[in-house]
């Protein structure tokens, strides 16, 4: 078997008819909630079609939630952990025009025995913050996606994302001992 690479976006792993990511289905968001390998956040221009409409001119809050928790919740997928939603709280700033171009990112706050930490924001295109999240994460082991998901997908399936999973968790540490480094540096040069 060919070892896989480490996810790049949500597509690289997830089904087609993903609400948030999946090309076919017809009323999702098709996100796609690319990794940024140098900082190990998702990062990420999108535009909100009008049959997302809330107000008029504005997206529906409940998608920008939604949007906000497919991003974060792929966030864990790329730093190698199948989860799902315990809690998602949100805060809108100000209102999220249509068809516009806003900036997403996503980053991991904490990890803890059974759980990950997550925070999301949304901002305009000129930089105005217009919706910040936090999240919490049930991790989910081997046995309960095998008992989920059993009908749903092939042995092959599984196999393949458990090697997607190892690998982003590889590519994880090595971000982390990264990060660490620059932050040790920066602290021995005086800053």
């Amino acid at each position: 078997m060919i070892k896989p690479l480490p996810s790049q976006t949500a597509r690289d792993w997830h089904h087609s008819n993903c609400y948030g990511c999946g090309p076919d289905n017809a009323k999702g968001l098709h996100a796609d909630f690319p990794f940024h390998n140098e900082t190990g956040e998702v990062r990420f221009q999108h535009s909100v079609e009008k049959s997302f409409e809330g107000a008029p001119g504005f997206v529906h809050g409940g998608v920008i939630a939604a949007l906000l928790d497919e991003a974060q919740g792929t966030l864990c997928f790329h730093v190698g952990h199948f989860v799902m939603t315990e809690q998602l709280h949100m805060k809108y700033h100000r209102a999220m025009p249509l068809e516009t171009q806003v900036s997403v990112r996503c980053w991991l706050t904490a990890v803890r025995k059974r759980r990950l930490y997550t925070r999301g924001t949304i901002h305009s295109p000129s930089g105005e913050l217009l919706a910040s999240s936090s999240a919490s994460w049930y991790v989910l082991t081997e046995r309960i996606l095998q008992k989920l998901f059993a009908e749903r997908y092939s042995p092959e399936d599984h196999a393949r994302n458990a090697a997607i999973l190892e690998a982003n968790r590889k590519r994880a540490r090595e971000i982390r001992r990264r990060l660490r480094q620059a932050v040790s540096m920066s602290n021995q040069a005086g800053f």
